[in-house]
């Protein structure tokens, strides 16, 4: 807002009067978008350590005083150590997270109201978890084959050509439904019709690792002589191979805007890459091989690590 505009030299009255009105209009306007500042959450905010305070310290019932009414309603906490450790994925929207236990247990959560939408137990081991276009159908990797399931937890259909799966990822855009599995084939389904659009052999062996690339649906497989793939459904044959760990590699995660991969491996580094020229950005030691991987909207890294204790930890960078 700039000086307020003086009316006192102004002769004529009627011109004089509307000066005035136009400037109180002003800044009420003013007034009126300082207010308005409060609501606007398209910044996230963001939890800083003063001093020798650490972040990983603070507790989340300490927390809970300082925050708004309607963020204490979204916290809370689950206690499913039985059936740990757990696959987890979010719809689209955000609002119903599917839960997979390696011991068969399988869960759909409505977070808006904190509602449990269907749970059933499976007699074999679950390896991954993903929901398809919205919370209506979901698919999970089971030790034998994937299958589909819809909101009420009844199976509609068994891919068995998908065979000992391991990781699984849903491409919205194209309606295709891959997975890797222990035999290193990478394949590709259709959901709207039923029918195995691709079916590509990595020569890598076992391939627990996964990620597809938001802007571009390519995928990025992670294989255990420390490189990563890139895979189309069209080609056979990898788009690109890159060295990027001297072991294992363990996690891999791809930016919204398809720019950067995150992965970690066995040798114990977090690698930051950049996807457009296929080089090193950054890499970080660190004590533990993280086992999973996360990169946010905002551009956080969400790095979770297996202690072997209950509950683990996340660290952000």
């Amino acid at each position: 807002m700039g000086p307020r505009v003086g009316t006192r030299r102004i002769k004529d009255k009627k011109l004089k009067r509307e000066m005035q009105v136009v400037e109180s209009k002003i800044q009420d306007a003013a007034i009126r978008a300082a207010e308005s500042d409060i609501l606007n959450t398209e910044v996230a905010g963001s939890l800083e350590a003063e001093g020798l305070e650490r972040t990983y310290k603070f507790k989340q019932r300490d927390l809970l005083p300082k925050l708004d009414r309607n963020t204490r309603a979204k916290v809370f906490n689950l206690e499913l150590r039985d059936k740990a450790p757990y696959a987890v994925d979010f719809s689209r929207s955000g609002r119903f997270l599917l839960l997979g236990g390696k011991r068969g247990h399988v869960a759909l959560v409505d977070l808006l109201r904190t509602d449990l939408v269907f749970e059933l137990h499976v007699d074999e081991e679950v390896r991954d978890v993903q929901c398809l276009h919205n919370e209506t159908l979901c698919a999970v990797a089971q030790q034998k084959y994937v299958y589909i399931y819809d909101q009420t937890g009844l199976e509609i259909h068994c891919l068995r050509k998908h065979i000992d799966p391991l990781a699984l990822e849903f491409l919205p855009y194209h309606f295709l439904l891959a997975s890797v599995g222990r035999a290193g084939f990478l394949k590709y389904q259709d959901v709207s019709t039923g029918q195995l659009v691709a079916e590509w052999r990595t020569k890598l062996g076992p391939c627990d690792v996964m990620a597809q690339n938001p802007s571009t649906a390519v995928m990025h497989l992670g294989h255990g002589n420390g490189t990563v793939t890139l895979w189309s459904p069209t080609v056979s044959t990898p788009l690109v191979r890159m060295l990027v760990h001297r072991g294992p590699v363990r996690a891999a995660a791809v930016s919204e805007d398809g720019n950067y991969m995150a992965t970690s491996g066995v040798d114990g580094f977090i690698k930051i890459w950049d996807v457009r020229t296929f080089t090193q950005v950054h890499a970080y030691r660190v004590r533990t091989p993280p086992k999973s991987l996360c990169i946010s909207q905002t551009g956080l890294l969400g790095v979770g690590f297996n202690s072997g204790k209950p509950g683990g930890r996340v660290h952000e960078y």
